[in-house]
């Protein structure tokens, strides 16, 4: 039962096949430098980055490469526009050979989608995150710090229209460590997320009561996990399509006390049962957590089934609201049972 819904998860994230393209991707020329670059230097990446994640960013480029020259995609996606996003990554990925092996771009203005770098602090090596930008910036505008599911990295996240949609909607930042692709960004990961929150947040000079924490999947779930390390960071949290698990249900309940939570799934999710985020939901709220819940009656797993709910919630939480129609429902007769840890369960 539980390898099954494992299997299942990691499927959801996925593409169901459509037509390849026939014209050559514009992304496999970047994509094939970047990998001659990486071989020819790869003494360099090891040194800078460390062998576990020189390895991992080869493997990242041949599977950008395969995935270009294969050019599937959801049902949902035109090939043009799934080839437009594939494109996409290769120019991101591409950009992390260059900045490892030469030197790393700024991070001060940057503006629309861009890979950037930082020295993470627990070992000084080289790790990527995406940042994105909007055109339309406030004096402090708000940053989202969005975690990537599994298997997904942060370039992947970010190459949908999604988050950028919601980012530009709101003149909101939004930066997505990758986390050394760690499950659940275990150490040192974690802490990598509180880096790229507070590097990106001083240099454009962030509302320092305006940081949101946000994941999807396994993002979703690894709020709750890592969340509460630094709690009085967040000024909110979004868990999409992820739960709060038993085992880390009193470090929520003390780390979140006053922190309002947005829960967001599809009711026909059927990789992360759709009762754990409403669960989840009744938990907190049944603690005396301020908490929303937004399901989606027709979503799925992905995305973009998700977005009508998506974006309420996420405006919502910009604006420090939770309206009456997104109050859980509580039951009667005592607090809902969460669920267990589950380990390979989550997608």
């Amino acid at each position: 039962m539980l390898a099954g819904l494992a299997a299942s998860a990691i499927l959801a994230l996925s593409p169901s096949p459509s037509v390849a393209p026939t014209a050559d991707p514009a992304g496999l020329g970047a994509l094939r430098t970047a990998h001659t670059e990486l071989v020819m230097h790869y003494d360099v990446v090891v040194r800078r980055m460390g062998a576990a994640q020189a390895a991992d960013l080869e493997q990242r480029l041949d599977n950008d490469i395969g995935d270009l020259l294969t050019g599937t995609g959801p049902d949902y996606f035109s090939v043009a526009d799934w080839t437009q996003r594939l494109n996409g990554i290769a120019q991101l990925d591409s950009s992390i050979v260059s900045q490892v092996v030469g030197t790393p771009e700024p991070i001060v203005g940057a503006h629309g989608l861009v890979e950037r770098l930082i020295l993470a602090r627990t070992d000084n090596t080289l790790e990527q995150f995406a940042l994105y930008v909007p055109g339309s910036l406030g004096a402090h505008p708000s940053l989202v710090v969005l975690l990537h599911g599994n298997p997904q990295t942060e370039t992947q996240l970010l190459a949908m229209p999604y988050f950028r949609t919601l980012a530009d909607s709101t003149g909101t930042i939004v930066a997505a460590p990758y986390g050394r692709g760690i499950y659940d960004f275990a150490p040192p990961a974690d802490d990598e997320v509180y880096q790229v929150a507070q590097t990106v947040a001083a240099v454009y000079a962030v509302d320092p009561h305006r940081i949101y924490l946000a994941g999807y999947s396994m993002g979703g779930f690894t709020v709750f996990k890592i969340g509460p390390e630094h709690p009085a960071q967040w000024a909110a949290v979004m868990c999409i399509a992820g739960s709060v698990l038993n085992s880390e249900s009193q470090a929520v309940r003390t780390g979140f006390a006053q922190t309002r939570m947005y829960i967001v799934n599809g009711a026909k999710d059927d990789n992360i049962p759709a009762i754990y985020g409403t669960l989840t939901a009744q938990w907190l709220a049944g603690v005396g957590i301020p908490t929303g819940f937004y399901q989606q009656p027709n979503g799925t797993h992905y995305l973009s089934t998700l977005m009508p709910v998506l974006e309420r919630a996420w405006h919502d939480m910009l604006s420090g609201y939770i309206g009456p129609q997104a109050q859980p429902v509580i039951p009667v007769g005592g607090l809902p049972t969460l669920p267990p840890s589950m380990g390979t369960v989550k997608p």
